[in-house]
């Protein structure tokens, strides 16, 4: 097992992917034979489940983008599900303390490393006995701050051995720190995020955010993220449709049709 986009985090490289929301795997095979590093399928906020995730990973096999999941939650049964069905990174919400990461770690991780149950489907599948030797390695385990406490904890949390990076998720963060839902521009949210990077620099940790386009994704690169997703499924569907429609109106950039509804 070769885990790529690890391979870059650990380089320094910069990074960018793409966030699955949508249980469709041909938009799943269109998304990863882009070229990205990564596409994450999110089973938290996603419109997936589990039986979904069996039938996604298989549609993007072969192709050098690496598959990622964000679970539902940190549970050793949802992340050693995901990658028993062949993720190759978790993205772990709600990480509050060192502790928590210690768990994520450990569902991460196969003993004497951590206590991940042996039963690797899909992996075992693809390639044989040799991925029990090579997963505690390839295995990216990334875990979220997006809450107050997690931001006191954050050094405790990014020194974490086997912690391979810190992940935001910008308007959960924007709760967190009580601000106004988008409020990206706050000095509060700002101070949240350099000392969520320093952390990061600090511990040798890969650092990444959850883009909502390509605008937010280059912004948050030359603020010094490791990685970051351009978009979501959803938004690149919403955004072509309105420039085509635009488009075909006869209209300009300035008077561009809305969206009546979503973001």
């Amino acid at each position: 097992m070769l885990n790529l986009a690890l391979k870059k985090w650990r380089a320094n490289e910069s990074s960018l992917g793409v966030w699955s929301n949508l249980p469709d795997i041909h938009m799943a095979e269109m998304l990863s034979r882009m070229d990205v590093d990564w596409i994450c399928f999110d089973l938290q906020h996603g419109l997936m489940d589990y039986s979904d995730l069996t039938r996604l990973l298989p549609a993007i096999t072969g192709v050098p983008t690496t598959p990622l999941v964000r679970v539902a939650a940190n549970q050793p049964d949802q992340i050693g599900k995901a990658l028993d069905a062949g993720a190759q990174g978790v993205i772990v919400p709600m990480v509050n303390t060192a502790e928590d990461a210690e768990r994520a770690v450990a569902a991460c991780r196969y003993p004497p490393m951590g206590s991940r149950s042996c039963g690797p489907m899909r992996d075992a599948m693809l390639e044989g006995p040799g991925y029990l030797a090579t997963a505690n390695e390839q295995v990216a385990c990334l875990v979220m701050i997006e809450t107050e406490e997690g931001l006191r904890n954050l050094d405790a949390i990014a020194a974490v051995e086997g912690v391979d990076g810190l992940f935001v998720g910008p308007m959960d963060l924007c709760y967190g720190l009580g601000l106004a839902p988008g409020d990206f521009a706050n000095p509060a949210f700002a101070e949240a995020i350099g000392n969520i990077l320093k952390a990061c620099e600090t511990h040798g940790l890969a650092s990444g955010i959850f883009g909502y386009n390509a605008e937010m994704a280059a912004d948050s690169m030359q603020k010094g993220f490791t990685f970051a997703s351009i978009g979501t499924d959803i938004s690149f569907i919403r955004a072509g449709a309105l420039q085509a429609l635009n488009t075909a109106s006869g209209g300009d950039a300035s008077d561009a049709p809305k969206a009546r509804g979503g973001y």
